[in-house]
Parts: structure tokens; sequence; C-alpha cells
């Protein structure tokens, strides 16, 4: 392991958290818990570890139900740690007094954008739905209605009615983040904002609005669209092949000051967002209303993103992925490398596979990169970025999960492996009282990492590979549509989709009689490719996947 080095260079920089980083004491424990190994010496996860999936459904549950009922409040603002900053001590560190007390926040830039977008996609539309727990919605809510009341920008400036990625810490006005400005420009700055937050916020809103049908979600949802439209960099790039790139620009920059249009930060990779955004408002556009002006203007802004993307200037061909944290430095030289916005783009072609005609090598291409790039010697753990070059196992778990979703697409086991033995690691990051922690020499924790970006990569491989999930029970692992209400009963489960059409996944403890679309009574099909049902027992339960159409309700009957 890289103990020192990464140590040193963790604490440069970042010098306010050096509390949280340790030297990792024993291999033999990782977090406390002890180290379970198979008879080839796979890691197993710390907790059931010999029934594959079962430590999968256990730290998501921990995680979920710590942000629902055990984020602490800061005594100076009455906020919740999650409304007011970025990361905190647990009482591992801390102690159990002062961490209940809400003592333990951390003084660091605070991220609310990305934090909140994360956890409407896994506690809104993953755990909720897999749960059957409706209370998620309400604290979700909280989370985007603070950032709608106290982070967004005003209606008449050039970036208008977006969100503010990022906020100075314990201010419960976010404004972006100031304090650092002279630290060369590590946050946004006085009135900066992200415009790749714009987008990942923004699909964020609208997919709440598809839950809940609150107009105000769709208003905020298509204010971001329409400010990523009217922003939007027509970069020009010359096709032909003696020709330079222009590898310094990007169709939207990193960073921009709202109120005033001045570039902060010109280059920034993640442009997947707000294409997902500007899918997803052409789909519905005629339930919403949608005018021709706004379509086309989208259409535009969507076009250039996308074909820059793939361009000879773009990071699918560059491999500069560079521009995503809102806590580092600005980097003019784009000498910074990242796994996440790769591996968030890989993840957009699987679900969109007619989009890219060589996705047959760039998917893999793409989740080889990070597996190779930031890995970590001796651990099956992914590392953030080259600048903060630390296994965490967010990121740990974000590269799992694309491994399951292309052993998924391909029945390639190479990647099922991957996947299982990763998400293995990343449960050590979980404490039994919810607290998920950075990495395995990390000890603090961070709502972005822990909780937005963990909890969902695991729902999303316990969906790719439904037998990971748990057995005798009824879970709904996956719907092409959003699901706006879920029952489940002994025998029957009732849900409810945004949409009158989907294909859903789940992994059930009884064989269905009957599964209906409204009162139209589905077909048992050998196959997935036409509507109906089709059951793959396993030896407890079983898999049933369902095509529907022609109603938004869907029961399943034993």
């Amino acid at each position: 392991m890289r103990t020192t080095f990464s140590l040193v260079f963790t604490v440069l920089l970042f010098p306010g958290l050096n509390g949280q980083v340790s030297v990792l004491k024993s291999q033999d424990t990782i977090c406390s818990h002890p180290v379970f190994h198979d008879a080839n010496g796979i890691i197993l996860p710390w907790y059931n570890p010999y029934i594959p999936g079962a430590g999968y459904d256990h730290v998501v549950k921990l995680a979920s139900e710590f942000i629902k009922s055990g984020t602490p409040v800061d005594p100076k603002t009455g906020r919740k740690l999650y409304l007011v900053t970025c990361c905190f001590q647990g009482p591992h560190i801390r102690g159990q007094e002062d961490f209940d007390k809400g003592l333990t926040g951390e003084y660091w830039p605070h991220n609310p954008a990305c934090v909140y977008a994360g956890l409407v996609q896994g506690l809104v539309l993953n755990y909720r739905v897999y749960s059957g727990d409706d209370s998620y919605i309400n604290v979700v809510r909280e989370m985007l209605d603070y950032q709608l009341e106290h982070g967004t920008t005003p209606g008449d400036w050039p970036w208008a009615n977006v969100p503010y990625a990022s906020s100075d810490p314990f201010e419960t006005e976010y404004m972006g983040a100031t304090k650092w400005e002279n630290d060369g420009m590590r946050g946004d700055g006085l009135h900066g904002i992200e415009p790749d937050k714009v987008g990942e916020l923004g699909i964020a809103y609208l997919k709440f609005y598809e839950v809940t049908e609150e107009m105000k979600y769709l208003d905020a949802a298509i204010h971001c669209a329409d400010a990523l439209s009217k922003n939007i960099r027509n970069i020009f790039i010359d096709p032909s092949n003696f020709t330079e790139t222009v590898t310094n620009k990007s169709p939207w920059p990193f960073r921009v000051n709202a109120r005033t249009g001045v570039v902060i930060s010109e280059y920034c990779s993640n442009v997947i967002e707000s294409i997902r955004l500007f899918d997803e408002l052409k789909r519905i556009a005629t339930r919403i209303s949608l005018s021709n002006e706004k379509i086309a203007s989208y259409q535009n802004a969507r076009d250039i993103a996308w074909k820059w993307l793939f361009s000879k200037s773009g990071p699918m061909i560059t491999y500069i992925w560079n521009g995503y944290f809102e806590d580092i430095p600005n980097d003019p030289l784009t000498a910074n490398r990242l796994q996440i916005t790769p591996l968030e783009t890989a993840r957009y072609l699987l679900k969109n596979p007619g989009l890219d005609p060589e996705l047959e090598s760039t998917v893999p291409g793409l989740i080889n990169w990070v597996g190779s790039a930031f890995a970590t010697e001796g651990m099956d753990a992914i590392k953030e970025q080259t600048w903060c070059y630390e296994p965490m196992g967010s990121h740990t778990s974000r590269y799992a999960s694309l491994c399951a979703l292309w052993y998924e697409y391909t029945g390639d086991k190479k990647y099922k492996d991957l996947a299982y033995r990763f998400f293995n690691f990343a449960t050590y990051m979980t404490y039994e009282n919810g607290v998920v922690v950075v990495g395995p020499k990390w000890y603090g924790s961070w709502f972005s990492d822990g909780y937005g970006d963990y909890i969902r990569h695991f729902m999303e491989g316990m969906a790719a590979i439904p037998e990971w999930a748990p057995a005798g029970e009824d879970h709904l692992l996956r719907c092409s549509s959003v699901v706006q209400q879920i029952e489940y009963n002994p025998g029957n489960i009732r849900f409810k989709t945004f949409d009158d059409s989907g294909e859903a996944v789940l992994r059930i403890s009884f064989q269905p009689r009957a599964v209906k679309a409204g009162s139209k009574k589905l077909t048992r099909q050998s196959g997935t490719q036409k509507e109906g049902w089709n059951w793959t027992p396993l030896e407890k339960s079983g898999i049933l996947r369902i095509k529907y159409s022609g109603s938004n309700e869907v029961e399943i009957s034993n």
C-alpha cells in the first residue's frame, strides 16, 4: 500500500481534514470490522459474509436510516448537518456525546447540489421503492426545498434560477464557497456556480417531480435546462485529420460567476447530466406542455454537447476527464484526472445503447481505464482523483456498479467477479450505527460520498444482478419508469408509475399466479422481449421481470 505518500498528499491537499485521515493500522480489520476472505483469498463483506449480497442490503439499510433519523443537528444554526456542511466526524473519532450534540461537523466547502441530487436517486428513486418506506420522500423534499429557498440564483442573472453547487460551511444561505478564494480558487467563490451541477440537480428535480407531480420541482428543472441551453458554447471543432484539438474549453465551463457571466474555470468533461436533463424533458414534452421553442433550444444544446463529447477534442477521445469536485483548486492546465465522469458516462451509454455504435468497445474501455488508473495496491478499491489519490468507498461502489451493469449486458463473468469483489470491499466503510466513512484510511464521513453516492451504487448492483438481493423477501429492484407508489403485502405487490408503460425487475418470495397492468392480465413469456412477465426461479424465491403497457398500475399476486 502507498500509505505514507497518500497520507502526506491528502494532508497537503486538504489541510482542514487532516484529522480525518489515518494510517491503516491492520489489514486484519477495516474500519473496525474483522476482514473475511473466501478460500481463494477474495474479500467478503463484513456482514453475513458467506451469503452473496446480504451485506449489500445491510449497509444500504444502515446508511439510508442514518440519513432519515440519525443525522445530528448543528447547534448554531438549528439545521441538520447535511444542510450546512459537507462532512462530519463520527462517534468513532470524536465520541458519542459530541456527535449527538452536532459538534462534529467539518469546516470545509459544502456541496449541497451534488448531495441532494445523489439522495434523490439513492433514497427516493431507489431505496424508497426497494423498502416500501415513503417517508424518504419528505426527507429529501426538505433538502430540495432548502436548495430552492436558500441556494438558487436570482431570476435576472445570466445564469438565472439555478442551484449553487457549493457554499461556505455552516452558512444558512448558499452563495458559493468563498473562504478558499485565495487558496488557488479552491471553491467557486461568491456567486460562483458549476454548470454540470445545474444539470445534475436539474435532472434530480425532474425525477422528484415525476414522483410527486408537484409543479415547483418541474419548474426548477425547466429553469436549469433554460440556463444550460441559453449559455451553451458552440466550440468549433475542425473534424479533418491534420488539425489541432481544443482541449482547454468545453461546452459549459466548470465554474462561472452566475451574476456576471464571467468564466472562472474553462473546462469540464461532465456534460452527461445536462444531456440526461434535456433527454427527459423532451421525452415528456407533450405531457408537461413544453413549447416547441424550448424543445428546439434543448435539442440544440444537447446536440452541441454530444458532438463535443465524441469529437477529437472531447473526453471520449482525449480522456481529459477533468472538472467535477467543488473543493479542488482551479486547474487551468487540466492536469487532474477523475473517475466519476467516465463511469457515469458509461452508465448513460449502457442505459441508452442505441446512441453509441461502438458501445462494446467504448464502455469496457471506460471501465477498464478507471480500474487501472485509480486502482489501489493490495485492495479492491478505487481512488477518487489524481489530486486526491485516496481509495474511497463511494467510488469503489461506483466502479462495482458499472462492472455489474456490464456483466448484465454482456454476460462476461469477469465483470461479475469484479463487481462482487469491489462491492464487498466497499461494505467495510459502513459502521453499525449507519456512519459511512470515506475510505479505509479516511475515517471521516462525507454526505456526498457516504450517502449520495454509496447507496445508489449498491442498489444499481442488486438490480443488475438480482440474485444478490435478499432471498425470501420482496423487493422491486428497478423500473424504467419512476415509481410513485408501492405497497408490499404477503403474496401481493402493487406499484404505480409515472408512465403507463415500462419494464421492471423484482426479486420476490413467491412465484406469481397473476401479473396485471390495470385490468389487463399479462401473459407469462419465456423471455422479456414481448409484453408480459418472466419468472426465473432461484434456490430461494426468484426473479420476476415485467414488461407492461396501457396502465401505470401494476399488481403481482400469488
